[in-house]
């Protein structure tokens, strides 16, 4: 006799494997053999899991045509199953995954294509933050400011890419008609992902701005990150800088030394 636990391993097993020949002697046979019962299981599974990748990157679906994101989505499956009944998180490793599968072939701007839908799929949800007080830094030292780390808005992400995954992305959603012609050799972007009221921004950075942001959010003080800017263009002008990241809400908090 099997615990609860080893038949529900058996029957998830089943589920994912193809084969339900385990798990037959455990199934009654009330007018539908045990082969097609698990195939049911199987088909919703698999179903359920195709239609949620599919509202997390509408994009790459339309790119590569409905045919072949039902085969990439069913190896995705096979390689990165679900382990949560909440299927929002599954496209987390999408990305990687599309990486593996083109990143040395004409189509390596799918998987950057991929990391900017999915940004836009955690700000889309991500928890809102209090409005950024900035009374605490009238007391700080001049000479200390250069060590305050700020935190990012859980709302806000960084996307980089050498293709033009903005305009791709633009190309492509319901009100055009996708056959605008882009030249993927046209340039990068550089891409501050972010929650407005009733929209989500993607708004593309100059390389500085881009680059002390980044810094920013890996947690770098704002000297270090003032030093990654400099680096890409000297005269970076870090007081208007930080005036357009807080006035954005690129911010949640900061920590003083």
């Amino acid at each position: 006799m099997l615990s609860l636990r080893e038949l529900q391993l058996s029957f998830a097993t089943a589920l994912l494997d193809g084969s339900g020949v385990a798990l037959a002697p455990w199934i009654r046979d009330a007018g539908l053999d045990s082969t097609a019962r698990i195939n049911i299981y199987r088909n919703n599974l698999r179903e359920g899991f195709l239609k949620a990748l599919g509202l997390g990157f509408p994009v790459i679906q339309r790119l590569v045509g409905e045919p072949y994101f039902r085969q990439l989505g069913a190896r995705f499956l096979s390689e990165h199953p679900s382990r949560a009944g909440n299927l929002h998180h599954i496209g987390a490793p999408f990305a990687e995954f599309l990486r593996g599968q083109f990143g040395e072939t004409p189509y390596s701007y799918l998987p950057d294509m991929a990391e900017l839908e999915w940004a836009y799929q955690e700000v889309l949800i991500a928890p809102d933050a209090p409005p950024l007080d900035l009374t605490p830094l009238r007391a700080i030292p001049p000479e200390k400011l250069a060590d305050i780390g700020f935190e990012p808005h859980p709302a806000c992400k960084l996307v980089s890419s050498p293709f033009p995954i903005v305009r791709i992305w633009r190309a492509n959603q319901d009100d055009r008609d996708g056959t605008e012609i882009i030249d993927l050799a046209e340039g990068g972007d550089l891409v501050l992902v972010r929650r407005e009221a009733d929209a989500v921004e993607l708004r593309r950075l100059p390389p500085a701005e881009f680059a002390f942001l980044r810094a920013m959010f890996r947690g770098a003080t704002l000297g270090d990150a003032l030093q990654a800017a400099q680096v890409l263009a000297s005269d970076f002008d870090l007081p208007k800088a930080l005036r357009q990241f807080i006035g954005l809400t690129v911010f949640a908090s900061f920590e003083a030394p």
